[in-house]
């Protein structure tokens, strides 16, 4: 699969409606939940290790890679950035454990 077919991230509607929701909780849950299922999909996790050549983007180790998103689901449930960017590949970056435990929200 090319990086130009990036599977879409397409909440079911009971989400969307939470995602929505004027609850800062129930919105971040919802987000949480649904991305998490998204980014544990293995040809999401395939194009963007794949893109970033197998290794973590901040210290280059290759060993407990993990999908990171660079803006925050925090920050897209507070309503500072659109939810339509949270799962792009733009936004999605390969990071190892390490390097994803030290990142601050």
């Amino acid at each position: 699969m090319k990086l130009n077919n990036f599977p879409k991230w397409n909440p079911q509607r009971a989400t969307i409606n939470k995602i929505n929701s004027i609850d800062f909780e129930i919105r971040y849950k919802a987000l949480r939940y649904s991305s998490s299922g998204f980014i544990h999909r293995a040809d999401v996790r395939n194009i963007i290790f794949k893109r970033d050549r197998y290794k973590c983007v901040s210290c280059g180790n290759k060993n407990i890679l993990q999908i990171d998103h660079i803006i925050s689901i925090w920050k897209v449930a507070k309503k500072e950035f659109p939810v339509e960017l949270l799962n792009s590949k733009e936004n999605l970056q390969t990071l190892c454990k390490e390097c994803n435990e030290r990142k601050t929200p």
